[in-house]
């Protein structure tokens, strides 16, 4: 309890000293941001999914099946590559899978942080978190939004609607949904405070220090837990490298091979994307973790 109070703590310092650069060079925000999503992504956002073929490896011993690496990589590629074809064809869909994916796997892994086990809850809160890191950022949203959407699409009537709900609606639904036990009271407010801070870095340095600085860390350490592998912190992020890498090079590789009036026209959104599809096989392999069983089995120990 002692630790996670005290890296929450960190994370707040971290992000009231993100929020001061900001403020002292504002004409520098949008390229703070994006270093606050590259290195997000370089330390916790790629390597906490890149043990996800050690979870896969825990369940199938679990099950007494054989694990096979290839096979799974192979599986991992082929639902990647499908998600990318939906949001090529249909990028309205595409954005939404996302968003619902999204907000299933922040519900699962802070429910679970907050020894909460009702799934539907867990949704429902993955919802209104996700709406409060992205919606009081309209005018972002909707510009990034129309670089990679028909301004037709159907999906900007929901969008539409829900700018009309005060955002302080989804944070205060947040809190009420994840509100814990006794003796996870602390981590609850510093968490909230956390949420609050977010709101002032920006759509895309807000998304990105909590699915960095928070949800990823998180991952690892249910990952940790899960795994049974008696590795510390640093030492299963040491087993992410070979993968992290690879991942890295199949991003500079879409980079090298895409033309540059792509990267021009749409930016960041593409970079968004292109991590997006890992999503949908990453969720797949992490729900193992968030089941009855382990939750249960958790909390008991």
């Amino acid at each position: 309890m002692k630790s996670s109070i005290t890296y929450l703590i960190f994370l707040l310092i971290t992000g009231l000293l993100l929020k001061l650069i900001v403020f002292l060079f504002p004409q520098k925000q949008f390229i703070i941001e994006i270093l606050i999503l590259l290195l997000g992504v370089i330390f916790t956002g790629i390597p906490h999914g890149a043990i996800d073929h050690l979870v896969a490896k825990k369940t199938s011993d679990t099950r007494k099946e054989k694990f096979i690496l290839l096979h799974f990589l192979y599986r991992y590629t082929l639902i990647m590559l499908i998600y990318g074809c939906v949001w090529w064809l249909f990028p309205g869909l595409g954005l939404c899978l996302f968003i619902f994916l999204t907000a299933f796997h922040f519900g699962a892994t802070d429910m679970h942080y907050f020894r909460k086990k009702n799934t539907i809850l867990s949704f429902f809160y993955g919802i209104t978190l996700t709406a409060w890191l992205l919606l009081p950022h309209q005018a972002d949203l909707l510009n990034w939004l129309h670089l990679i959407i028909p301004k037709k699409d159907p999906v900007f009537v929901i969008i539409y609607f829900l700018f009309k709900i005060p955002t302080i609606i989804f944070i205060l639904l947040t809190g009420l949904i994840s509100f814990p036990e006794r003796s996870k009271r602390i981590d609850w407010v510093l968490f909230m405070l956390l949420l609050i801070l977010t709101n002032k870095l920006g759509l895309i340095g807000g998304f990105a220090f909590y699915f960095s600085g928070w949800h990823g860390y998180q991952a690892f350490n249910d990952i940790k837990n899960y795994i049974n592998s008696g590795n510390t912190f640093v030492q299963l992020w040491k087993k992410a490298i070979p993968f992290t890498l690879l991942s890295m090079i199949g991003l500079i590789v879409v980079y090298a091979i895409t033309p540059d009036s792509v990267w021009q026209n749409f930016g960041a959104p593409a970079f968004i994307i292109l991590i997006s599809l890992l999503t949908l096989p990453h969720m797949q392999v992490m729900q193992n973790i968030y089941n009855k069983e382990y939750i249960q089995e958790s909390q008991g120990s």
